[in-house]
């Protein structure tokens, strides 16, 4: 079985569209000067539409892990006292790259079922003086969508700007990075933006460097230090970057973002919505146990436990055998529990879940291996 016929249904990667690959094979291009700096603004300017921002937004070279440690290392400094809101794997992720920065850091833990409470969280903070709560919007090790745009409206009742890991849920679902109070957002280009992985897109408001120039103790690094990249785009007006961005990643990404402007976000959205629901309800019917409740289910990513008896691995592993499908596994706790079944970006097609939906129930028909 060769790599080219497996369909990727996985949290991400996505599938990448034929139009975004071909931008990427175009000729390298100059990553600064003239004939670069016009079209380097026209792409900042649709990615400031899709963060819904007119705040400082940087293309870091990087996976989606690297933009979070710019914005939340960056706010947080050496000394900040920091918050996290812990319901899910890439929360801990969260809390882990939290604490490599600042000595000052609290978890909120939350079970992973559910999403953390506004009223809880307000009250959490007031408790323990914090300055700063990061959250994940939509962890993809659950399925699981925090309410962002409330947990923003506590903190900042309770004293705290909000950074968010908008990693799997920007382009897929609403991230009002203004209208919601954000001090900054990070994300990545392989999932809902539907490009190469290698670009961790963030954007920072005004809250979010005045956070930073307060700081007594800035956060220590160069290259995810936001400080950096703000002293190059205002003084190397040729070169507005501290680093060589991989011009050819930026082409696709671009091409991609215009891809999604013609659709429409609010089409989009509700194109991701109706496919999470479709799958749902296909799962459902299966006997699948989906992890996350309907009322906080993302529209981007389902987990769910594999009816009585049946193997998850083993699952697994004979859809993508039989089928040429690939979906994931849980993890921590969740590894051998559940799957994971990514419907981002270019997944989030009904014809798509249709499709393994069905090679879920033949494969529940024709009997599944078990891995012990």
């Amino acid at each position: 079985m060769s790599h080219d016929d497996i369909e990727l249904l996985i949290p991400g990667p996505v599938p990448v569209s034929a139009e975004v690959l071909a931008a990427m094979a175009e000729p390298v291009r100059q990553h600064y000067g003239p004939d670069w700096l016009p079209f380097y603004g026209e792409f900042t300017a649709r990615l400031r539409r899709v963060f819904a921002t007119t705040a400082s937004v940087y293309p870091i070279p990087a996976s989606g892990s690297g933009g979070i440690e710019a914005v939340l290392g960056s706010l947080a400094g050496a000394d900040g006292h920091v918050g996290v809101v812990v319901n899910g794997f890439f929360g801990h992720r969260l809390l882990d790259i939290a604490r490599s920065y600042s000595r000052h850091v609290e978890a909120l833990e939350v079970p992973w079922e559910r999403p953390a409470d506004p009223e809880e969280t307000r009250r959490w903070l007031r408790a323990r003086d914090l300055h700063l709560l990061a959250v994940v919007h939509s962890d993809t090790s659950t399925g699981v969508l925090n309410p962002v745009a409330e947990l923003a409206s506590a903190a900042r009742e309770a004293g705290a700007a909000t950074v968010v890991d908008a990693v799997s849920s920007l382009a897929g679902t609403p991230v009002e990075t203004d209208a919601w109070g954000l001090a900054a957002v990070a994300s990545a280009s392989q999932k809902c933006l539907e490009t190469p992985a290698g670009l961790a897109p963030v954007a920072v408001a005004q809250e979010g460097w005045d956070i930073i120039d307060r700081q007594t103790s800035p956060g220590c690094g160069w290259y995810l230090n936001l400080r950096r990249w703000r002293q190059y785009e205002r003084e190397w007006p040729h070169h507005p970057y501290p680093v060589t961005i991989p011009s050819s990643i930026v082409v696709a990404l671009d091409r991609a973002l215009r891809r999604i402007l013609d659709e429409g976000l609010t089409a989009r959205f509700e194109r991701h919505r109706r496919a999470a629901a479709a799958l749902r309800d296909g799962l459902e019917r299966l006997g699948f146990r989906v992890l996350a409740d309907r009322r906080w289910a993302s529209p981007t990513v389902t987990v769910a436990y594999p009816p009585a008896g049946v193997d998850a691995t083993a699952l697994i592993r004979t859809l993508r055998a039989r089928h040429r499908i690939a979906i994931s596994g849980g993890l921590m706790h969740l590894a051998g529990q559940v799957i994971r079944i990514g419907h981002l970006g270019s997944q989030a097609q009904l014809e798509r879940m249709q499709r393994v939906v069905g090679a879920l129930e033949a494969c529940l028909r024709e009997g599944v291996p078990t891995t012990r």
